[in-house]
């Protein structure tokens, strides 16, 4: 593992789940961190007492974004990375209406947010020296495999993927923009028993993976200084079925 970086990693959504989760290992090997949450949560609080530094935002539209990005800069002229983490999940809703409210829902957190929080923050990532910065997005394995129930969910994984893709080939040779792909990590608690095993049965691996993996992934990345434009997935062997 590399020396941890004096300038924060800032994670979008660290409330709660795999971002709190992601935010705690870094702060407990020495790297400081800004948590961006939307929402207060005990995940947060904890983080807060371990050090970290945490600014709330809603994401829901352009304008709220770039305030973000704003009180960052002035915050933290130089990041060491950005972790797009922030995410909403679910299967599409009925009706056309609904379903058209929840796409761009699902469009600004996926794909908006990440967009505007790369052209913004830019500079402070390519503000220190010799050293390369980090950018990862955390998509899904249903960005290359979409699942029709879920199809607005999937199509803006696979926009976010995308645009790392492109982010790469713009940031590059300061800063690297990586992709993990999530697969069984932890279920929510909406998915029924039967759901759940139907899952596991198609999981290689016969298990979730946790949010560990999910850091090692993240952790792998960032001290890996000649990877970008990569796509790791981290699912078990679930994207083969």
């Amino acid at each position: 593992m590399t020396s941890p970086g004096k300038h924060p990693i800032l994670i979008t959504g660290a409330g709660r789940r795999i971002g709190a989760h992601i935010a705690r290992r870094l702060l407990e090997n020495g790297q400081p961190v800004l948590a961006h949450y939307r929402t207060k949560t005990d995940e947060l609080s904890a983080l807060e007492k371990l050090g970290a530094d945490t600014l709330a935002a809603d994401f829901a539209d352009a304008a709220g974004v770039s305030a973000f990005a704003r009180a960052v800069r002035q915050r933290h002229p130089q990041l060491r990375a950005i972790i797009h983490n922030a995410s909403s999940y679910g299967p599409t809703v009925t009706g056309s209406q609904p379903a058209a409210q929840q796409f761009l829902e699902f469009f600004n957190i996926h794909m908006l947010t990440p967009f505007l929080l790369n052209r913004e923050l830019a500079p402070c990532l390519q503000a220190g020296g010799e050293s390369a910065t980090d950018i990862i997005h955390i998509t899904d394995i249903y960005a290359d495999n979409p699942v029709p129930d879920y199809d607005i969910y999937c199509a803006t994984k696979a926009g976010l993927q995308n645009l790392a893709l492109s982010a790469a080939k713009q940031l590059a040779p300061k800063v690297k923009v990586n992709v993990i792909q999530p697969g069984p990590i932890a279920f929510p608690k909406w998915h029924d028993a039967a759901q759940t095993h139907n899952i596991l049965q198609q999981t290689p691996l016969a298990r979730a993976g946790g949010a560990e993996v999910i850091y090692q992934a993240v952790r792998s990345i960032l001290d890996n200084d000649f990877m970008t434009g990569a796509i790791v997935s981290v699912d078990g062997g679930r994207r083969w079925n």
